[in-house]
This record gives C-alpha cells, structure tokens and sequence, in this order.
C-alpha cells in the first residue's frame, strides 16, 4: 500500500540535480572510479572495456538526486546475465555508502531494486522472474521516488511496453551523493556490457538540523535482565520541541568509573522527531520475538551493545563527545513485591524530572507484559502543567523601532517560592538564538523583556520562535513550558 505522511517542518535546505549523459561526446570526465575498464564504443554507448579475466568493475560521478527522484536509462548485455554476469545501477549513495541499486541479473533473472545499509544488502522491490530471461538483453529501467519514500519500479524489453516490476515503501536514506555503474563478470564476459541515454533528476536533503543537546533526549526504559533467549535493550525518548539528528548519538555504560564502551545508534542518516520513541538492542529478530507489541520500525539494531549487570549499572548517551543523559540503575528499584525481575524493565514515570532520581522510576507493569519497548510506558504519568506559567504579549512582535510592538513581554506568575529559572529563545530549527535568563532565583511573579535580537545583539529574521521556561527547585518538580512568538518587520 502506497504511503502519505503529512509533515508540518521548515525544511532546511536541500540540493537539486539534473543530468543526462548519451556519452556523445565520446569522453567519460565527469566519472571517477575504474574508468581504465570502460570506454565510449562506435556507437556512442558506454561499454564495459576490461580485461578478459573475472572481475568487478565500477565507475561513479557525483548526483545529488533522491527525493523526488527520477532515473531513466537503456542497458544492454550480449548474453544471458546470472549470479556470476549482472550489473547494478547505484542510484543514490550517500557518504557513508548507504543508498539504493538496481540489479540486473541474478539467479532469477530479475530486475530488482535494493537498500544498502552499512555494505548490508536487502531487496525491497522483488521483480518478475525470468524477465531477462534471454540469450541476449537490451533492457530500459525507469525508477520514481517521491518526496515521502514511495519507490516504484518499471522495465521494458527492446519495441516492448514499459512493464511494472513493483513499488515499495522505505526512506531509510534522504541524502544522496553519487550515481554508479557497476558490472560483475567472467572472463567471457569482460567487455559485453553497455550504457546509454542516462537521465537523472531529484533533490537531495542537506543536514542542517539540530544535534541532541543535554536532556534533549533522554533514557526512558531500560531491561538490564532479560529472560533467557531475550537481549537488553534501552529505550530513548525525544522530549525536546525540535527534530533532532542522532547519526552521532552513542550508547555506552561505565567502565572503571568512568563513561566508557560507547556503541553508534545509527551510522546512517536518521531524524528524531519531537516525542518520538526508538529502542535500541543487538538483535530486532529477538526484540519483536519476545513483545509482540513492539513497533518494528522503531526498533534499531545495534552491532553490539554495550554490557548492562544483571544488578546494577549505568546507561550513557552521548553526542559529539558530550554526555546528554545518564542513568544509574539498581535492581532494588523494582517494585519490591515481584515473584521475579527477569524481563521486567525500569521505566521512566516522568519525562521533566530528573534521569538520576531513583523516585521517577518503576517496574513496568505486569498488564503491559513487564515491558513496553517503542509503545508509551505504563508506569508514565506527567506533572500537570496546565495551568500557563508563561504568558507572551504580545504573539507577534515587529522590533524595528516605530514604538509598535517593539518588544516581547513575558510574563511567569504561578510559581511557588524556591525555583530558579532561565528563558531561552530557540529559532524555527531548533537552533538557541538566545539566552535571555539564566539561572535567576524566582519570585512568585515575574516579568521579563525580549526585544528581537540574538545573543551577539544582532536582530533576528522574520520567522516563528519558540520561546522556553523551564524552572528548577531542589525541593519540586521541574517545570518546562514553551509558547511561541512571531517576529515580522
């Protein structure tokens, strides 16, 4: 079933490309790789050129083309292609060489379409079988992606109608850096491939959002003692207003006192969303296996994970070198009347309160299955905030000095004695524009002044901003609100 996501994001920025080589020119500058092994024939078409013995050959250029991306191209191979003679048409690979292909060939003699995932292969359009099933092939392929992640795939014989091969659903990858061709081969095989009329267009996403940063996002739920056959698994929670990308979010423990055994979440590209949930464990198989309920595309598989005692020990994330969250557990922190603590995870009460309060944590209860992996905890409960601490006046402001709404006036009343506060003004991705109050000792009302301009003094762009408060006392529970203002000259 075809997939429609409506998603309200300011988009960062993005490249677009649009290319097509008919190899005319007789000249292969714009490729790299092993361009010794190719050449442009008589006929103007790009031919396999290497030496008569087995091999692999690849030759690639730059294409920025993904998102709502379009690949057409005609293919011609002079026998019929098997598991030891097919060619792959790389689509999109990004820097970490994740991305997409099409094979041609194969022991099904198929057309199909693949996802790259740390030099993992997996198919993701299964086409017909035996549809290049013939002595000689002379072969168009046409791909379509949306900007969403719906692939559909087509081929077509030579004077043949354009034949579907199937569609899929997957946005692993948004972010594309080269186009490849690459041919696998025997020694008679070594120059009987050819390439022509390449045409490619599509944008490719340009990473400009966030990077977690402290308490951004947070350790939810923890199982440190599986039962047997099961694995440990922790679960991370975006408790933030902005999307964040965690390609350099890392998972460690302690290890001679110190944070140590840090294992990368995710290698590729990945875009946490505002309350978004995702579990991470050694082995997903295993996870969905053992809780049912677990949303499979939530879960992500980790090469290994670090040790987590049976006991007691302490989960660490961490981004760009820098801790974001930490929590110390024990097993003495289960509910004390449980016949057992194998498979019963720790989860987090409240997402506001501290990780290193042993108070906001509880045993999982046994009407969930004593864990909740991906799904909202069931011990969860959130201190209730609905009464508005901030009060912004007014919602847009025009800070350009005519004496009209120059200036943002906040307002924090409701607040009991003891709590310490800082107002922080974040622009529409997330990005701190301002420190406005730090750490200030509270009265019960409060009034601050924004007038429009960043931390360096500078006046900020027309644009929605979010305006944060958050308070903290030793003594009650912490208090983050956020509203947000418009500015407009």
């Amino acid at each position: 079933m075809k997939q429609i996501l409506l998603l309200i994001i300011v988009i960062p920025s993005w490249l677009f490309a649009q290319w097509s080589n008919d190899f005319s020119q007789s000249q292969l500058d714009d490729w790299s790789g092993d361009t010794a092994d190719f050449r442009v024939d008589s006929l103007k078409q790009l031919q396999l050129y290497g030496p008569y013995q087995s091999g692999t050959s690849f030759i690639y250029r730059q294409s920025n083309a993904i998102l709502n991306g379009k690949w057409e191209m005609d293919i011609q191979m002079d026998f019929n292609p098997s598991s030891s003679n097919y060619c792959q048409i790389h689509l999109s690979t990004d820097n970490y060489e994740n991305g997409y292909f099409v094979r041609l060939g194969g022991a099904d003699d198929e057309v199909c379409l693949y996802k790259s995932n740390n030099n993992q292969s997996s198919k993701i359009i299964d086409g017909i079988n035996d549809f290049l099933d013939f002595d000689s092939i002379n072969v168009s392929i046409k791909i379509e992606r949306d900007s969403v992640g719906n692939w559909q795939l087509w081929a077509k014989n030579k004077n043949q109608e354009w034949v579907s091969q199937g569609y899929t659903f997957d946005n692993s990858f948004n972010m594309s850096e080269t186009f490849a061709i690459s041919c696998t081969y025997t020694s008679t095989r070594a120059q009987k491939f050819f390439f022509d009329n390449i045409s490619v267009s599509g944008t490719s996403f340009v990473d400009t959002f966030a990077t977690p940063q402290l308490n951004d996002i947070v350790i939810n739920e923890v199982l440190f003692n599986p039962i047997d056959g099961d694995n440990d698994f922790v679960e991370i929670y975006n408790r933030s207003a902005k999307t964040l990308n965690i390609k350099n979010l890392m998972l460690g423990n302690y290890y001679s006192g110190r944070p140590g055994n840090f294992k990368p979440i995710n290698t590729g590209f990945y875009l946490m969303s505002p309350n978004e949930i995702i579990v991470l464990t050694s082995s997903v198989s295993d996870l969905l296996f053992y809780h049912s309920e677990a949303l499979n595309e939530k879960v992500f598989e980790l090469e290994s994970m670090p040790a987590f005692n049976n006991q007691d020990g302490t989960v660490v994330l961490m981004a760009d070198s820098i801790i974001i969250d930490a929590f110390n557990y024990h097993e003495d922190m289960h509910f004390p009347y449980l016949n057992s603590l194998d498979g019963v995870s720790l989860e987090r009460i409240d997402s506001e309160l501290e990780s290193q309060r042993n108070d906001n944590w509880h045993s999982a209860s046994e009407g969930a299955g004593f864990s909740t992996p991906t799904l909202e905890n069931s011990q969860k409960t959130q201190q209730n905030y609905s009464i508005d601490k901030i009060v912004l006046t007014p919602n847009l402001i025009s800070p350009n000095n005519d004496g009209v709404d120059d200036i943002l006036q906040i307002d924090i009343d409701q607040i009991e004695q003891g709590y310490n506060g800082n107002i922080l003004i974040f622009d529409s991705q997330g990005r701190l524009i301002n420190e406005l109050v730090n750490n200030v000792f509270l009265g019960t009302k409060n009034t601050f002044y924004w007038d429009g301009l960043n931390q360096n003094g500078q006046a900020v762009q027309t644009g929605r901003y979010i305006v944060l408060f958050q308070a903290i006392s030793p003594s009650g529970p912490t208090i983050a609100q956020k509203k947000t203002v418009v500015v407009s000259y």
